[in-house]
């Protein structure tokens, strides 16, 4: 199949998605702080639709979508449960962190996909750029509440 690199290169995106919205589901009811969980809630249905828009492109490019997270995905779900029962400064620093790997994931593979993937893996970009700064002012808050 001459997609298959491609293919495979979106489906390895697609992994972090699925654990971005693992991490999200998992940490949204434990977190204590409602600013802190309606952003998660809000921020894992754009991954749910980044998950839905790269599942519609590998399906365009006749390949077959992966589901799940492997054993990275579940680490840090483990993780995540225990920086939210630690408090949202410790969750937003990972979640944070994980944000920011998933964007240079996306910035590492970017040219090995074709133009039209390449747009949007551009747009998922764009949203959780978005995030991060969400993640920063609310981690310079938690700090600047902690002085």
């Amino acid at each position: 199949m001459e997609n298959q690199h491609q293919i495979d290169t979106l489906n390895e995106l697609l992994k972090g998605e699925h654990m971005a919205i693992h991490v999200y589901d998992t940490t949204k009811g434990i977190q204590q702080d409602n600013q802190v969980s309606e952003m998660l809630i809000q921020f894992e249905q754009d991954h749910q639709r980044h998950a839905e828009q790269l599942t519609q492109r590998i399906k365009d490019l006749e390949g077959t979508p992966e589901a799940g997270t492997g054993l990275s995905g579940v680490m840090a779900n483990i993780t995540s449960v225990v920086n939210s029962l630690r408090g949202p400064e410790h969750l937003l620093e990972q979640i944070y962190d994980g944000e920011d790997k998933g964007i240079h994931a996306y910035e590492d593979r970017i040219d090995e996909i074709d133009t039209v993937s390449q747009n949007v893996v551009r747009q998922i970009m764009n949203e959780d750029h978005e995030h991060l700064k969400w993640f920063k002012a609310r981690m310079e808050k938690e700090k600047s509440e902690r002085i």
